[in-house]
């Protein structure tokens, strides 16, 4: 099974392809070119709001969900995703306004940030419908919560301390992801963040034990368009452990 891992980068997209334990990274300017380039891919995993609501005062059930498995200090970095209609918008202004005319509430300056690569993947998905069946969400600190055993990592991770404690946890589990993290940052480093990187390749490993998959919710609803509202990620009780080579 091919799967491939895909995280937002300053350059674009940092993806990472497993195949039977072989790695390849690369970075992608767009995600519609990331998937266009693995047509042979059954799993494409991508860090990004997948499945967005209209408007209402609900916020997107795999969210509410996720802020609920890594508590305590992690459970901040997952944050809701804008509703469609503010995504849209022209600018800051404008979608901060619409967000509170439909939702009551505001969008952040950090949500408005990402909203170019929300926007990316989801006109990727209204243009190609083909893709939706195998292009789905993942959260990272979701992964990592997982891949630990439903435990959230300590620290934060742009620190030197919460890069290492995601690093050591994943060459535990998956002998070689070290040498592949650090041949990402040697390849990739001045257009990808290390986080990135790691985010990248935790969201390839989350894929490639499908007996392994688990969505939240369990049972995901689907947006005005059709996309599921979920993210994925592996139990740890069943995936299987994967030696990487590059």
């Amino acid at each position: 099974m091919r799967v491939v891992g895909i995280d937002g980068c300053k350059a674009g997209w940092m993806c990472v392809a497993l195949e039977r334990g072989r790695a390849e990274h690369w970075v992608s300017p767009h995600i519609a070119d990331a998937v266009r380039r693995e047509p042979a891919a059954e799993l494409v995993l991508v860090d990004i709001p997948i499945g967005l609501l209209e408007g209402g005062p609900e916020r997107r059930a795999p969210d509410v969900a996720a802020r609920k498995a890594p508590r305590g200090k992690r459970a901040s970095s997952v944050f809701s995703a804008p509703i469609r209609p503010a995504l849209y918008a022209p600018d800051y202004q404008a979608a901060n306004r619409l967000s509170r005319d439909l939702t009551g509430r505001g969008m952040s300056r950090q949500t408005w940030a990402i909203a170019p690569k929300i926007r990316e993947v989801d006109e990727a998905l209204r243009l190609h419908p083909e893709w939706r069946h195998r292009v789905r969400e993942v959260h990272p600190e979701l992964c990592f919560w997982a891949f630990a055993g439903n435990r959230a990592m300590e620290h934060n991770k742009k620190t030197d301390e919460g890069f290492r404690e995601r690093l050591d946890l994943l060459a535990e589990r998956f002998p070689g992801a070290e040498d592949l993290l650090g041949r990402i940052v040697l390849w990739e480093g001045r257009r990808v963040a290390r986080d990135d990187a790691v985010d990248a390749v935790a969201a390839a490993l989350t894929g490639v034990d499908p007996g392994a998959l688990r969505t939240l919710p369990e049972t995901p609803e689907r947006d005005a368009r059709g996309l599921r509202m979920e993210m994925v990620y592996a139990a740890r009780r069943t995936f299987s452990r994967v030696t990487l080579r590059v």
